[in-house]
């Protein structure tokens, strides 16, 4: 099989290929998609050393704020349990009785947000408070006596 003037072979043209991609740019370094190191400036070491830091204190900043609503929504059921409590025992309950009642019959007015159920229980003149929450969970406010007269 002979050859034409100006055909290369196929083995010609992929080391000519080979070689032209791995010429240096003028910009200095080897390309990255020929095998070579791609060099790291300060200036990417900064910038990635910021991404870092940024991300860093966006997950602080965000737990920060998922424990402060939080709190916020435990007080706000601590003061409605004492509220309710305190309305209770200001109707004097006796000490020879033991009930359970909804919390809206103790005090009017809606639950507060989160709430699913409450109820207050009298036992033997103390009261207490029991709240059902959203997952499963519930809040119980110890129980209080009335003071004596």
């Amino acid at each position: 099989m002979s050859k034409r003037p100006g055909q290369n072979s196929q083995k010609a043209q992929n080391s000519q290929k080979v070689q032209s991609a791995q010429k240096v740019r003028p910009g200095g370094g080897v390309p990255s998609g020929a095998g070579g190191v791609r060099e790291v400036t300060p200036e990417m070491r900064a910038r990635t050393l910021r991404t870092f830091v940024w991300v860093i204190v966006g997950f602080a900043a965000g737990i920060a704020l998922m424990v402060a609503v939080l709190s916020v929504q435990g007080r706000a059921l601590r003061e409605y349990a004492v509220r309710v409590q305190t309305a209770v025992l200001a109707t004097g309950p006796s000490v020879n009785v033991s009930y359970g009642q909804p919390c809206v019959d103790a005090l009017p007015g809606a639950l507060p947000s989160g709430v699913l159920s409450c109820e207050v229980q009298v036992s033997s003149g103390q009261v207490s408070v029991l709240m059902q929450l959203e997952r499963d969970r519930e809040f119980r406010l110890a129980p209080k006596a009335a003071a004596a007269p």
